[in-house]
């Protein structure tokens, strides 16, 4: 969360103040990582969940082989079309499956990863529409009517498969162990996503005090003549240190080190060490002379 703060920060201009509320772009930029994660589970368990539906197509084909025969004698014979329009569908979800496989076993990329399983999303419920339509209409023919048995019997096996799919991508709270890492990963990114929203707003409250007190132990400090990077970091170690109890100073000065280390010059380090311990200090001593 703290690297999300700091990005943030960073994005704004030196003497701007924080908006009423976080701008919803900005959180879902802050928090791609965390969904990029729970993208990954969940096109791993839609593969896992999906195994074996590509072999029902043999069905289908056995199903439909024999119907190109047959004319349909009424309007009502139109059982062939609604069989012909489920497999095209489920051939059109086969080929997202794969794209996901071959994804997941490539470059994973989260873009594609949802772009295939909104796909197979559409392909699935494409599928079982066809699918019901092929089951509820009444044919003419005996041999259009044996076709249906069989599509009814291959239907009651696939149904299973396609709930489990629209399970997997979707919203819907599941205790399928296969979804429990996509439900651990969805778990974590709206903890975060609240966490941030709720320590963005006592942040703002705060940001103007921060500044004065860094203003009071740094020579000639104003946040324009200040790198960007240690304005940004400073900024929400002196919220940290002045105004979260529930975070001890040295692990809030660290936590900035650390961030000073990863994102900041080879003199942030030692810049924000120097600072933020001036402040704890100045914070210490006026707690003790009250």
């Amino acid at each position: 969360m703290r690297e999300a703060v700091v990005q943030f920060l960073y994005a704004l201009q030196p003497s701007e103040p924080l908006p009423e509320s976080l701008d919803p772009s900005i959180l879902h930029l802050l928090l791609e990582s965390l969904r990029d994660r729970s993208t990954k589970a969940r096109a791993k368990a839609t593969l896992h969940l999906q195994q074996g539906r590509e072999n029902l197509l043999e069905s289908l084909h056995h199903i439909l082989s024999p119907l190109d025969l047959f004319g349909s004698s009424d309007a009502s014979d139109d059982i062939g079309l609604h069989l012909k329009e489920w497999k095209l569908e489920e051939e059109r979800l086969q080929e997202h499956l794969e794209n996901i496989r071959r994804e997941i076993n490539g470059n994973k990329e989260p873009s594609r990863l949802r772009e295939s399983m909104r796909g197979a999303s559409q392909s699935n419920r494409a599928s079982i529409a066809a699918a019901e339509a092929a089951t509820e209409c009444t044919p003419t023919l005996p041999a259009l009517r044996e076709a249906q048995k069989m599509a009814a019997e291959l239907k009651s096996k696939i149904t299973p498969l396609a709930h489990r799919l629209s399970l997997s991508l979707g919203n819907e709270e599941t205790e399928l162990p296969e979804l429990r890492a996509v439900a651990k990963a969805e778990k974590e990114l709206a903890n975060a996503s609240s966490s941030i929203e709720a320590y963005y707003g006592q942040l703002r409250c705060h940001l103007e005090k921060v500044d004065n007190e860094l203003a009071a132990v740094i020579e000639n400090y104003s946040p324009e003549r200040l790198d960007r990077v240690d304005r940004a970091i400073l900024r929400l170690g002196g919220y940290e240190l002045l105004f979260d109890p529930s975070i001890p100073s040295a692990v809030a000065i660290n936590e900035a080190i650390e961030l000073a280390r990863a994102f900041g010059t080879t003199d942030s380090p030692s810049f924000v060490n120097g600072i933020l311990d001036q402040l704890a200090k100045k914070e210490q001593g006026a707690v003790t002379e009250e």
